[in-house]
Formats: C-alpha cells, structure tokens, sequence
C-alpha cells in the first residue's frame, strides 16, 4: 500500500511540475529563413528549434516566463537584446558554436548577473570579463568579444589577442581609462562602434585609428576633405558620427563596408564620392547629413541599410546601382528635398517605406529586374511618376502612383521620337534642365545614369535596330 502511494504522490508532483513548466511549442517560434524573429509562448523552459541558425534582435527581450533555454548547435549568432529584461532566465545551455553577440543581449537576466568566472564565455564569444589583472591575454579560443565585455576596466593597461579573434564588440573596452598597450592579430576584421572609446591606446592611433584587418575604427581630424586611406577595409560604426567639420568625403581603397551611423549627423556634409568594390552601406550610416545634395552609388553595392539616409532633407538626386542591391526598410525615409531616384537593373529589392515620406520626389525608373518591391515602398510619396515597363512588377504593385510606362518619352508628348533624343543630349550638354519624372522616364536603358547612350538606344529603337 505505502509502495503504491508513493507512487501516486511521485505522479502528482511530475504532473504539477510539468503544468508549472510548461514545455515550449513548435508553434511558439517565428522563424524565418533560420533567424529566430520572435518567440510567442509562455514555457519556462525553451529549446530552441535546429532549424535556427541565429536569434533575432528583440527575441525573447522582456519575456518574464522563461528560466532556461538550451541554443542547438545549429546557432551562430545572438542578436542585440535577444533575451534583455528576461528577469527569469538563470539558464543557458549549449551553444557551443555561437561566434557572435549583440549589445545587451543578456543584459537584466539572473544569468548575466551570476556570470563570475575571469573569463565569461558562451560558446566562442567572450561575454564577460571579472578580471582585475593589469595585462589580458585572450584564451586562444574565443572569436568574438561580445560589446561592453571589458568596459570601464580601471585597472587594464594591456590586452593581448593572439589566437583566431574576428569580431570587437560595441563598447568592448569603452572607459578603460589605463589601457595604453592593444596587439590585436589581422584576423580581426569587425569592430564595434566607440570599442575603445576612452582609452590612452585610441588617442595614441593618429588622425586614422586603423586596428585589425583594416578596420577604421575612428576618425580623430578636424580635417574637412577627407580622403580614406588605401588599407582601410571597413569604417566601422560612428567612426565619424557627429563630427560637423567634415564636408566631403572620398571613399577610395579597398573598402567595402561603411556601417551602421559611420557618418550619422555629420551636419556639413555635402559631398560623398564612393569607389568601386563598396558592398555594404549599414543601418543610418549617412543619417542627418542634412548639407548631401546628391549620391551616385557603386555597382558592387549589394544592400543599403535602415534608416540608411534618413532625413538627409537636401538629398535632391539618387542615382543607385549596385549588384543584386537590396535598397532596406525606411533608407532614405524623410528626404523630403528629393526629386528624382534612378534605379539600375542591379536594383533586385525595394522594401517598404524605402522611399517614406520622400514628398518632393518626382520620379523613379525602376527596371524589370527589381522584382522584390513592398507596396508601401513610396508611402507619402504623393507626387511621383513611376517609370518602369509595362507588366512589371513594379507597374503591378506600385499602382497608388501615377505609372509610366512609355519609357523614353522625356518631352512627355505622349509619343516616342527623335525629339526625345534631342532633349536628352540637350540635358547632357547642360542646356536645359528636365524634371524629376521626366529625368526618370529619359533613364532609358536603367543604368542609373542619364547620358548619352539613352539619346542613341532611343535611336536604335525607332530604326528598329534594337526591340523596345
């Protein structure tokens, strides 16, 4: 009798345990091509699902319900905030290959405040550092420092990283007010905005602080025509933010990345002129730049982020190439000075609020190769003539505009000629000048570019050289 009801008591208690704990669903998750974009039950304790590959920003962030998750090993990368304010979370489990985390990721969690060891680790990534040692040497196998780690150390004078170290987080060794001496490997080739902001080792870098694998991490000039030095790869976060002496920029050299609010409020900048072999333009990286009259991008360009030109107020002509080119949500949202945007066919994706509150633009040529266009891509765009092709996917989702689709009619006649042809070179020729809608409609062969070779596919067209 007594072996029977302990087995009963033993039953009540794992049934009490299991309605207290509930176990998460596979419909709980939101994922969408591997990132984790949000979680939506109430489970204490979570695993996370093989198929995700990285936990978005914000995905767990003020969940008060969960006190443990197991990360597969399918997951590289834990965003910015992912599980901040969890106050439940004493518990994390696995992770063995997670190579990156974002800034406050962990942050206001039991498990964050229980970390003691020196050395903090999740997977390859240094999370936290509880040393008070004058000289750090980083353990070999840690690929990634995550932002803040070391911030406001008062007593490091030296970091040493000899092993496989790629990625500086924010704010890394931000205050370190004693820290003179950083020998840092050529594998290092990401490095978080103000790494090593207030530091005696940053003020001792020169007019260009060029750390790693080529990695500008600050701008400490006062020059106004700044020309990026040739072994500079990537500008790293608000290298140059706020500074107001600076009016024209050259981005020459092996760049190929600016990053999120490089050149954010740099009031006075009216000129940037970008290079060949440029990927990457990060969230807000020309933000408030309200002196930017017009941009011309490179061909190599593949993304253009958030916020990327966000209240650039003179930006008045975009011409924007690019290679596969992603053109993200809100980029060049409150341009309120630009009249004309040319697409070239290297323009794959136009994403919601892309063009957001743009109210003077007067026209767009978008090709038949953008075939990723959100119907929200022009909102409060309210005067702009959209010229593309007919039975395009612009022409087809766009349809709260005005649609041209007579490509080449720049005198707007309503007919397609060689007076169309005339124009154009006059506008080369600098003598006349065109609207913004018809400079979109004389962009004839989507190059992002008006010239000459538009004026001589028109007359190819109508000798029936050429199909229109």
């Amino acid at each position: 009798m007594k072996k029977l009801i302990s087995v009963l008591l033993s039953l009540a208690i794992l049934a009490c345990v299991c309605c207290a704990f509930p176990v998460a669903a596979a419909d709980d998750f939101v994922v969408a091509s591997g990132v984790l974009v949000s979680y939506n039950g109430t489970a204490s304790d979570v695993t996370l699902p093989d198929n995700v590959t990285s936990v978005g920003a914000s995905a767990f962030e003020g969940n008060t319900h969960i006190r443990s998750v197991t990360i597969p090993s399918s997951v590289y990368e834990i965003g910015d905030r992912a599980f901040y304010g969890c106050t439940a979370l004493n518990e994390v489990n696995g992770g063995e290959n997670i190579a990156g985390v974002g800034t406050f990721a962990f942050r206001d969690t039991p498990y964050f405040d229980s970390l003691t060891e020196k050395y903090s680790k999740l997977g390859h990534v240094l999370l936290w550092y509880n040393g008070t040692s004058e000289s750090v040497s980083l353990p070999f196998d840690c690929t990634a420092i995550a932002p803040y780690a070391f911030a406001r150390c008062e007593t490091l004078s030296s970091f040493r990283a000899d092993g496989e170290l790629v990625r500086i987080g924010d704010g890394a060794f931000y205050g370190c007010s004693k820290l003179s001496s950083v020998s840092l490997p050529p594998s290092v080739s990401e490095i978080g905005g103000y790494a090593f902001d207030g530091t005696p080792f940053l003020e001792s870098q020169g007019e260009f602080a060029v750390l790693g694998d080529g990695v500008l991490v600050k701008y400490q000039g006062t020059g106004s025509d700044i020309r990026i030095p040739g072994e500079v790869r990537r500008i790293a976060s608000n290298a140059f933010a706020g500074l107001s002496c600076i009016e024209r920029v050259r981005l020459t050299g092996d760049l190929y990345s600016v990053d999120a609010y490089a050149f954010a409020d740099c009031i006075n900048l009216s000129e940037v002129i970008f290079y060949e072999g440029l990927a990457y333009i990060g969230d807000g990286a020309f933000r408030g730049c309200r002196a930017l009259t017009q941009i011309v991008t490179p061909t190599t360009l593949s993304y253009i982020g958030q916020y990327a030109f966000n209240g650039d107020s003179t930006l008045i002509l975009a011409c924007i190439s690019g290679d596969d080119l992603a053109i993200s949500y809100n980029a060049f949202k409150g341009c309120t000075g630009m009249r004309v945007a040319l697409l070239s066919d290297g323009v794959t994706a136009m994403y919601d609020g892309a063009f957001n509150g743009c109210s003077a633009l007067e026209g767009i040529s978008i090709s038949p190769y953008t075939t990723d266009i959100g119907s929200k891509a022009l909102n409060g765009c309210t005067n702009v003539t959209v010229c593309c092709l007919k039975n395009t996917v612009a022409a087809k989702t766009l349809t709260g505009s005005k649609i041209e689709t007579l490509r080449g009619d720049v005198d707007g006649d309503g007919d397609f000629n060689i007076v169309d042809t005339t124009v154009i070179q006059c506008y080369v020729a600098r003598k006349l000048a065109l609207d913004g809608d018809q400079m979109a409609n004389a962009d004839i062969n989507f190059d992002a570019d008006i010239d000459v070779n538009d004026a001589t596919m028109i007359q190819m067209i109508l000798a029936e050289i050429i199909d229109y």
